[in-house]
């Protein structure tokens, strides 16, 4: 794949994606093979392409440019809250917070992205560095805060559904 990707002066994430479409029929049928071959991804493949990526970032040039990094976190962070909280209190009141924290976190296409506009020559390494910080801050961040602050109880929960459940069924009685 990596072969084809450079022959089309592309990025090799590219090809496994169009893999992945290629095959997904034949996956959906063979649910065991899907799961060894996603163990072997995420085990093994996954880690390699975000420390190539890491190896890429500058934190001096982060540094330099933190106020710069801070107003991207915002410009990033601002839509997905104003949007997705909205849709996500509605589908789910208790849970709209924590819900919205954890969604859109663009962490995997982001760094992708980010590292192909800078193979491809597109954006320098410290337009690189800031966006990569970025998109691990604004997927990192959010879900620290929903699992400190906004983590729903178990237990409660199994009561409150518990509780539920017995109104609705006197609803019918």
């Amino acid at each position: 794949m990596m072969v084809l990707a450079d022959a089309a002066k592309g990025h090799a994430v590219l090809p496994a994606f169009i893999l992945g479409l290629v095959t997904s029929r034949h996956y959906q049928q063979h649910r065991e093979e899907q799961t060894r071959i996603r163990v072997v991804a995420f085990a093994f493949l996954t880690p390699f392409f975000f420390i190539k990526g890491g190896m890429n970032v500058s934190l001096s040039a982060v540094v330099a440019n933190v106020g710069l990094l801070a107003a991207l976190v915002a410009a990033k962070m601002i839509p997905k809250i104003a949007f997705v909280y909205p849709l996500a209190s509605r589908a789910d009141r208790r849970h709209g917070t924590f819900t919205t924290l954890l969604m859109s976190t663009g962490l995997t296409f982001g760094t992708i992205s980010s590292l192909y506009g800078l193979n491809a020559g597109i954006i320098d390494k410290t337009q690189f560095s800031l966006l990569v910080t970025v998109v691990v801050l604004s997927a990192v961040v959010p879900t620290a805060i929903a699992e400190r602050w906004f983590l729903p109880d178990a237990e409660r929960e199994r009561r409150v559904d518990r509780r539920l459940a017995r109104v609705r069924s006197e609803e019918y009685v």
